[in-house]
């Protein structure tokens, strides 16, 4: 027995699990808010497109990888079996309930029953548990008996106990009835036949019969955890395992066989345990680590290899096709190096190593620290075939799992090789640099270089000898000299935003198409020689968006790698306009070590990217069509007057599709059924006669438009995952009717409606203008004679206005005069007090003379004075003037007032033109207590009230004196 069951193991081919084991399997789980049914899930199956069936509480649940539908059975019975036909019919079966969900030419599936032909109308069978399709047969099991169709043909298989489970092997149709054993189904279909006793698999409960590895044989698992090898011709079973055996009992619910022979055995209570062909027993798996559910209902495995898993709550979709791999999660990865079968990392807490083959890499089982590195490690290197690595605490040599410091210094970020000197090497410092030789098998570290001692973590060769850039995170660029002994620095030139740059901060250098290329927050650069300054690279600029930070540009091979704000991406360095391919890496956004983005290229199109996260690994595969992934049209709906209508899906260029005028909405749903469900799925589509250009990729999976015109067009649309397979182009063809009002007869009679209009319109026009001519005629006369009346009009007003303005003249000459007169007038008054002071002073000197000649000669003096005595008539002469200058000013004061004087018309004059009591006092010849009294007279006699402006009083009567 036991040299049996060796010799099976030995059969087996060799294990998967280890690869099963790898984080490059991913887990999607869908919840009652994704496809909107009860959680429980029983049974599942697939359909020719891709498009999923599952047997749920609430009925068939429909998945096209897009869009959810779900299906209710006439009894509102949950669906217990369901399998795949022909010509992508699904049939489905519960409680005293089959049928056949079908999709219509809409595109929307519909339930109909088959009850009545299965003739079981009237019967109580309970849940049809399962359903099988072989060649023209339809098999449907119930406990009590297996009902076969074929065409309008039922034949019905009774048991005496019961049929507990049943399932198709290959082409063998195979049913456990209870207290029997295995049965197996003639090849007429019409009995069965024992193949295995109950007593072959220690009378447990079968719950999976599966291929076995060699033609003739089958793979049973029971509930109670055995796996049995069995061969159908001698009708005898060998139990392989037990997965049980040594863990805590639980129940298996089913199992499935994948591609690599590893069996999954699904669990009531302990998930997903793996049998490998070895009969190994895995529990605990890593890859089931993301599942939610611990209690599955069944696994069904995908025509994508995948496994969608029926859990007691909800759905689970186990990914084997994922384009990355989770390698490292301990800690933050700044470098990684395969070198020697060993993959090295450079991370914050030292240096990590394990087995690794890049030809076929897979997850690492566990990663070893060297020893003797413990902290911040930034760079891991293969150097003359010693492994460097630049730490902390200074320079170390890899050698297995050990580490020997080079030198004494520390800090350091990498290790840069000087081209013109073999052997030795440049090793970028916290603050400056050191020469690093390799003598032999010895690494000898030289003292640091003088002359230089800012951070140089990024430095690359320029095309000068000896010469370095050195880009520095805050200060800019540094392009260093160095002497041909590498022992001090000759000169530095240091670059800022005064030498082209935009902004001297997160500057980095690259080396692009054999150039040397600066990446920045503000675009990409170039260093121009013969201007001295740095200058916009144009073709990296119109690639990668300049307003975003570009923090690390690499070629490698024939794409173009880059880190931009905080997404990572690549392009094809060679086309003409490159595209640029992001979302397979979205989930790394905002992971990576600024500054220190560490991307690692592999053979085969993969990609170590270090984030901190840790380290992934991606398969980058080339875009192709594959003509077996169809790119879907699942709907066709519009919207007029708020209905939505459903077209047929059978839109061709030869037969379109007919649609009203003036629908609202059109809408095309869509789906990519065949594509990886686990990897994200995107779309471009294009109108023809409205779109230019295929539209971007989006992730919506549909599109709408809206108030098209009448017309005939077609509508096209393709899918792409992120990791770069293409699915097939489809289209839909479809015309909008036009109006009574918008076919060809119409336009012809619209022409034949114009012309005509246009001869009357012509003819009244002729006639317009006759009429318009004679009536221009008959108003030129008249015009001509008003315009003579016109022109003696203007000659009479010309020389009227001659006259008027004649007129203004004289009277502004007048009153410039009388303006002039007064003011005259006022020096004279003024002449008049220095008269009287000459005449007083005169008198005095009079009394003091004692000479009679100079008696006389004062005499003399007086009668001269005497003669030219300024008098009253002066003040008349500037009564006169003043009332020439202000019009009627007078005559509406004594209109005001009657009573008022000659002198105290006078005193108004004076005060209107702002003379002091002083300055009046002398013009009048009174006191200055006695012009205070006249002025309070007068302003009784014009009931001007104390609190009121004299002067402003004046002024305002002046004003309405002119006026008049």
């Amino acid at each position: 027995m036991i040299k049996n069951i060796l010799a099976l193991i030995l059969a087996l081919s060799t294990c998967l699990i280890a690869q099963a084991q790898s984080n490059n399997v991913k887990i999607r789980q869908y919840t009652k808010a994704d496809f909107n049914a009860d959680s429980q899930f029983w049974v599942a199956t697939q359909d020719s497109n891709g498009t999923l069936f599952f047997g749920n509480n609430d009925g068939v649940v429909i998945f096209d990888g897009e869009h959810w539908q779900k299906i209710v059975l006439p009894n509102n019975s949950s669906v217990r079996s369901i399998a795949a036909g022909k010509n992508n019919v699904i049939y489905a079966g519960g409680y005293n309930e089959a049928g056949i969900v079908k999709k219509d030419n809409s595109g929307r599936y519909a339930y109909t029953s088959i009850i009545d032909e299965l003739q079981l109308g009237g019967k109580n069978i309970e849940n049809i548990w399962d359903i099988k399709s072989l060649d023209d047969k339809l098999l449907y099991r119930a406990f009590n008996e297996i009902i076969i169709t074929s065409g309008k043909t039922a034949t019905h298989i009774p048991t005496g106990s019961a049929f507990t489970y049943s399932a198709l092997v290959g082409r063998d149709y195979f049913v456990a009835e209870q207290g029997n054993g295995l049965l197996h189904l003639d090849p007429a279909g019409r009995q069965l036949t024992l193949a295995f006793k109950q007593a072959d698999f220690n009378n447990e409960d079968i719950s999976a019969l599966l291929p076995g590895d060699s033609p003739g044989t089958i793979i049973a698992v029971t509930v109670q955890g055995s796996v049995y090898q069995g061969t159908i011709a001698t009708g005898s079973m060998q139990q392989v395992t037990n997965i049980f055996e040594h863990g805590e009992r639980d129940e298996v619910s089913g199992a499935i066989k994948y591609s690599n022979g590893t069996l999954f055995i699904g669990t009531v209570g302990s998930k997903i345990v793996l049998v490998n062909r070895q009969g190994e027993v895995m529990h605990n798996a890593a890859m089931f680590s993301a599942m939610q559910e611990s209690a599955i209902h069944g696994l069904y495995r995908a025509a994508d290899n995948n496994i969608w898993v029926l859990q007691n709550n909800g759905l689970a979709y186990i990914d084997f096709k994922s384009p990355y791999t989770s390698l490292f999660n301990k800690a933050s990865v700044y470098d990684a190096l395969v070198a020697n079968g060993l993959l090295y990392l450079a991370t914050t807490q030292g240096v990590y190593y394990a087995p690794f083959n890049e030809a076929t890499p897979t997850s690492p089982s566990e990663f070893k620290k060297v020893a003797g590195m413990q902290g911040q490690t930034w760079s891991v290197q293969l150097l003359e075939g010693d492994i460097i690595a630049s730490h902390d605490n200074g320079l170390f040599k890899i050698t297995g799992g050990n580490a020997v410091k080079i030198g004494t210094a520390s800090d350091f970020w990498k290790v840069t090789p000087i081209a013109q000197k073999p052997g030795f090497y440049l090793a970028s410092q916290y603050n400056g640099l050191h020469l690093l030789e390799k003598k032999g098998a010895d690494w000898i570290l030289h003292p640091k270089i003088t002359g230089f001692n800012e951070s140089a973590r990024d430095i690359m060769p320029a095309e000068e000898p000896g010469t370095y850039w050195i880009c520095h995170g805050y200060q800019g660029v540094f392009r260093i000299r160095i002497d041909p002994s590498y022992s001090r620095v000759n000169s530095v030139d240091h670059f800022t935003n005064k030498n082209g740059l935009k902004n001297s901060f997160n500057v980095n250098v690259t080396r692009w198409q054999n150039q040397t290329v600066f990446t920045t927050n503000t675009g990409i650069y170039t260093f121009n020689q013969q201007q001295n300054k740095f200058v916009p690279h144009t073709r990296l600029n119109a690639i990668l968006d300049p307003t975003k930070n570009t923090r690390k540009l690499a070629q490698f091979g024939a794409r173009t790698w880059f880190v931009q704000d905080d997404e990572a991406g690549y392009f094809t360095t060679t086309d003409a306009s490159p595209e640029l391919h992001k979302d397979l890496f979205l989930n790394l956004k905002g992971s990576f070590n600024r500054g220190m983005e560490c991307l690692v290229p592999l053979a085969n199109g993969k990609m170590l990217f270090g984030t901190t996260n840790g380290l992934f690994l991606y398969t980058v595969d080339n875009q192709y069509a594959n003509p077996g992934i169809a790119t879907l049209i699942t709907q066709v709906s519009y919207s007029k007057n708020q209905k939505q209508v459903l077209l047929p899906l059978s839109g061709m260029p030869d037969n379109p599709e007919v649609l009203p005028n003036q629908t609202d909405i059109l809408r095309f749903d869509f789906a990519a059924p065949k594509m990886t469900h686990g990897t994200q799925i995107q779309y471009s589509y294009l109108l023809e006669n409205v779109d230019q250009v295929w539209s971007a990729w989006q992730n919506i999976p549909y599109k709408e438009y809206t108030h098209l015109r009448p017309g005939t067009y077609t509508f096209k649309v393709k899918s792409r995952n992120t990791a770069g397979l293409l699915g097939a182009e489809t289209q839909y063809t479809f015309t909008i009717v036009p109006k009574w009002y918008q076919t060809t007869l119409a336009y012809i009679l619209y022409a034949v409606v114009s012309i005509l209009i246009v001869l009357g319109i012509r003819a009244l026009v002729k006639k317009r203008i006759r009429h318009e001519r004679n009536k221009s005629r008959r108003e030129a006369e008249q015009s001509k004679k008003l315009l003579e009346l016109e022109v003696e009009q203007l000659k009479l007003q010309r020389d009227k206005e001659a006259i008027r303005r004649d007129k203004i003249v004289l009277e502004e000459d007048v009153i410039n005069k009388s303006k002039e007169l007064a003011n005259y007038t006022l020096l004279l008054v003024q002449k008049k007090d220095i008269f009287s002071e000459l005449t007083s002073d005169l008198k005095e000197l009079k009394d003091y003379v004692k000479n009679e000649e100079s008696r006389k000669k004062l005499l003399q003096i007086f009668q001269k004075l005497n003669q030219h005595k300024i008098g009253e008539e002066y003040m008349e002469v500037f009564d006169v003037n003043f009332e020439k200058v202000h019009h009627n000013f007078f005559q509406k004061l004594k209109a005001l007032n009657p009573t008022l004087t000659q002198r105290e018309l006078r005193l108004c004059a004076f005060v209107k033109m702002n003379l002091s009591n002083k300055e009046i006092s002398p013009l009048l010849g009174i006191s200055l207590r006695g012009i205070e009294n006249a002025r309070y007279r007068i302003r009784k006699k014009l009931n001007v009230a104390s609190e009121d402006n004299f002067t402003a009083f004046l002024e305002g009567v002046a004003k309405d004196a002119n006026v008049l």
